[in-house]
This record gives structure tokens, C-alpha cells and sequence, in this order.
């Protein structure tokens, strides 16, 4: 569709380069209902039954873990997504990484402290159960954590006997009580301690299935997930098979844009006047749940602000299609910090276009500053990632696993992640351990994190998103040009 004569651009550019930074979620930061955006594929995320959620680094983990925090935005959520039980629930923080204690979730340096003083993995879990149900009826414990391990150690049957009459309290009163955990990657300092820790965390979170009013809800890496050492108890697996993945579509992904782009006051109105001209007005729904039947309409937005094309015409790809596929990772996933980013960035590229928002060749440097800042995000959570690419610049891929094996031989990959890990300097992959299965595992870790993917010949490729910022190359293919 050609869009009519329009004015705007400017404005709509303006809003776009000022999309906020792609900042990390801080512990205990207020997420107010302003920033919640609903994509469909979420509902099953905020479903209180289902109590594992699997997502990568911003994919939006912390970012529900905390909005949920919030009732107005529990509230709102649950009308959305219509789940009226999370409007009857209160919803405690029972980890995620803070250093500020609180009447109920503990530090990183209070679980340290409590594992030296003799006190399980299971005491810990039952203390942060006891004091988050403590904390909704009314009762809050005082802020040393250690001092609710010892009342529960003296007193065994305190536990049991709380659970038991808030069950039948809350139960009465249609409540519910769901305890949530982020950040599990800040449990310890060491893989060890973080697996013993986070096995004994599901564990209770099975056990919490048997009361009526309380769950739990556990945000967790992809590479956690893929440890068969936590899911190592009676009927983990239960809890293991009903995971959600936390994860975006692209139309989810375009509705996110246009609903960041909306909280500008001035491109509020230029955005609805262009969508207007366009008979377009159901792609700017605040409700991403619409998205998905508005694609159409979001392609006749996505044209006018950007042109159809990364080119001339069709055969460098269309606009819509081709950005989250440049910033997908090797599960064909696009986080949402990183496809705000590229957008932010196109806008910022000088000279800017008269005719739109943004160009090809802005969007292009836009997908490569995204990129870079997507490869430094993960390096954050998984430092080791420099090593295990860092030994590809300048080969090409894809490359058969066992090019790949002898490559990270002759560089020692392997040990130089071990020695970083045994400096202090970054945690190895899980599981990781020097011997004839080191460079499988190693592999295995890539794949987990979707840095890598093994293809159905057997050949091992970087996705785009990768592979450029870390500078390997790719066979085939054509160069795309950049702004002179």
C-alpha cells in the first residue's frame, strides 16, 4: 500500500531516537502499568499454575517477575489475559538477586552465610516460604533472615502448622499467595552451590502444589534449564514438562515499538494520524494480544515509516520481515531490548531521510549497533562466550562440528575458560569439566544459550546477531552495503 502525503516524520523520528536506554530490570525496581505491554504469547507466562519460566537475558524475565509485584498492574493484567485468580493474589518476591535484605527474600550474602552456619539448601527454601506467608497475613519476620532459620530449627513444627492455618484462611477469603524467584544465577558464587540451591528451590515448589493457596513462580536462564542435576528428584519432571518459554513474536515485537512510540505525547497524535491515513488504527492497540490479528496493518505502518524494502526492491528483503530475522538468535528468537535498540539507533543515523522515518541504511547500522549490544548483554551472564567465539574470528561458518572441535583444541578454549573460573574472573559454562567430553559440553552450552545452532547436515552455525559482532564469516551469501 502507498501511504498518503504526510507530515510527521520528523516528530515520529525524534520519539524513536529517544527510546529509553535497553536497561537491565534492577532488583526491587517499581514497574509501573505504564510500561506494560501484553504480548499474546505471555499469557501462559503469568497463568499462576504454571511455575517455571524459561527466558534468556531481556527476554523480560525480571520484568514480569517485578510487574507482577505491582496489584495495579496484577489487576489490569488479569482483565487483559482474563485470569481473574492473579487479581485474588498477592504476589511476595521471594529472590532476585538484591542486595537490601527485606522482611522476606534473603541476600546472596544471607544464603552464604546461612549454608557456613550449618543450615540446608531445604531450611533456606522453608524459611523464605514461611516468611513470604508470614509477610501477606500481617505478620511480617524482622529483616535478619538468619534469626527465622533458628526459630524454624528450634521449632519444627512451626512450618507445617503456619502453612496450614494460612491455607485455610486464604482459602476461605478465595486468596492466593504466589512466591516469585528471579535471578537464580546470583544464588552463589559457584555452579555447585547455585545447583544444590536452585534443585531444592523446585522441589519446594512442587511441594507448595499441595496447598491450595500458594505457588511459586521461578524465573530461569536456558542453560539452568538444561542441567538434568536440578530436575533431579521425585517428579521433577512434572514440573520441568509443564515450563513456559519466554519468548516474542515479530508481530509482538512491532507492537512493542509502536506502543514505546506512543508514550511520547507528540507521537502519540503523529502516529494515530498516520495510522488513520492508512486505516491502520488497529496496529497502535495498547494490548498486544491484538497484534497478531493486526500484521497487515502493522506492514502498512512498518512501510511508511521505513519504505517496503532494504533496498531498491524485494530481493534485499522486506523491512518487516528482515529486521527480526538479522536479530534472532539460533532459536529464531528476538528479544525485545535488542529490536528496540536497532529502531533507536536507525533513527539516530544522519542524514536522515525526508520521506520517512527511517532508511535501509539506517536500519541496517541500527541492526549492527543492536547486535553488538545484544553480544555484550550475554557476555554480562556467560563471560565465557569471548573465548568460545573469540577462537572463530575470521573462519567461516557454518563448519562441521568437527572443524569446530579442532579449532577450540589448538586455541584451548576449554582451559582457558577453566583458568578464568578458577581466577575469579567469569563462571564457566554448567557442568563444564576438563576431560575427552569438555569440547561436547562446551558445544552443548552454545546451543543452550542459542548462540549456536547444529543444523540437520551436522554443521554448526552463528546466527547473524552473532557472527557479525564477533567477527566471523559467513559462506555465501551477499554483503549488505553501509552508509557512506
Amino acid at each position: 500500500m502507498t501511504p498518503p502525503p504526510f507530515h510527521d516524520f520528523d516528530i515520529l523520528r525524534e520519539a524513536m531516537a529517544a527510546l529509553p536506554p535497553a536497561s537491565s530490570v534492577q532488583p526491587n525496581e517499581t514497574i509501573s502499568l505504564d510500561r506494560v505491554f501484553t504480548p499474546e504469547s505471555h499469557r501462559a507466562v503469568l497463568d499462576p499454575g504454571r511455575q517455571l519460566i524459561v527466558g534468556n537475558r531481556g527476554m523480560g524475565k525480571s520484568l514480569w517477575a517485578h510487574a507482577l509485584s505491582n496489584r495495579e498492574v496484577r489487576q489490569s493484567v488479569s482483565d487483559i489475559y482474563r485470569q481473574p485468580a492473579l487479581a485474588r493474589t498477592d504476589v511476595v518476591i521471594g529472590f532476585n538477586g538484591a542486595d537490601k535484605p527485606s522482611s522476606v527474600a534473603p541476600t546472596h550474602e544471607a544464603i552464604g552465610r546461612a549454608i557456613e552456619h550449618g543450615f540446608s539448601e531445604e531450611e533456606i527454601w522453608r524459611a523464605v516460604v514461611f516468611r513470604a506467608i508470614r509477610d501477606v497475613c500481617g505478620s511480617s519476620e524482622e529483616v535478619r533472615f538468619e534469626s527465622s532459620l533458628e526459630r524454624l530449627r528450634a521449632a519444627p513444627e512451626l512450618f507445617e502448622n503456619t502453612l496450614l492455618g494460612a491455607d485455610d484462611r486464604l482459602r476461605a477469603e478465595e486468596r492466593k499467595v504466589l512466591i516469585l524467584f528471579d535471578a537464580l544465577d546470583r544464588l552463589a558464587d559457584n555452579w555447585r552451590s547455585i545447583r544444590a540451591l536452585t534443585s531444592s528451590l523446585m522441589k519446594r515448589a512442587l511441594g507448595l502444589r499441595s496447598f491450595a493457596s500458594f505457588r511459586a513462580k521461578i524465573f530461569i536462564r536456558p542453560d539452568q534449564f538444561s542441567d538434568p542435576e536440578i530436575f533431579r528428584f521425585p517428579d521433577g519432571s512434572k514440573l520441568k514438562n509443564d515450563h513456559v518459554d519466554l519468548s516474542w513474536q515479530p508481530h509482538e515485537l512491532y507492537g512493542l515499538l509502536f506502543f514505546e512510540t506512543l508514550r511520547d505525547p507528540g507521537a502519540h497524535t503523529a502516529m494515530f494520524r498516520l495510522a488513520s491515513s492508512l486505516d491502520a488504527e488497529a496496529a497502535l492497540s495498547p494490548e498486544g494480544l491484538r497484534s497478531r490479528r493486526a500484521q497487515q496493518q502493522q506492514i502498512d505502518i512498518v512501510n511508511a515509516l521505513a519504505g517496503p524494502f532494504m533496498g531498491s526492491d524485494a530481493r534485499r528483503g522486506r523491512v518487516y520481515t528482515w529486521i527480526p530475522l538479522h536479530l534472532s538468535d539460533a532459536r529464531n528468537s528476538c528479544s525485545p531490548r535488542t529490536f528496540l535498540t536497532a529502531w533507536r539507533e536507525a533513527a539516530r543515523q544522519d542524514p536522515a531521510p525526508s520521506d520517512r522515518v527511517v532508511d535501509h541504511l539506517g536500519l541496517i547500522e541500527g541492526v549492527r549497533r543492536a547486535s553488538a549490544a545484544r553480544l555484550n548483554e550475554l557476555r554480562e551472564d556467560y563471560r565465557w562466550i569471548d573465548e568460545a567465539l573469540g577462537a572463530l574470528r575470521g573462519q567461516f561458518v557454518p563448519i562441521t562440528r568437527q572443524e569446530l572441535f579442532d579449532i577450540w583444541a589448538v586455541q584451548r578454549v576449554v582451559a582457558k575458560i577453566l583458568e578464568n573460573e578458577s581466577k575469579g574472573i567469569s563462571q564457566a559454562p554448567v557442568d563444564l569439566i576438563d576431560g575427552p567430553d569438555a569440547l561436547s559440553q562446551l558445544l552443548a552450552a552454545m546451543k543452550d544459550i542459542a548462540v549456536v545452532e547444529e543444523r540437520a547436515n551436522g554443521k554448526i552455525n552463528v546466527p547473524d546477531i552473532f557472527r557479525v559482532e564477533a567477527g566471523i564469516k559467513r559462506k555465501g551469501g551477499v554483503a549488505v552495503p553501509r552508509r557512506q
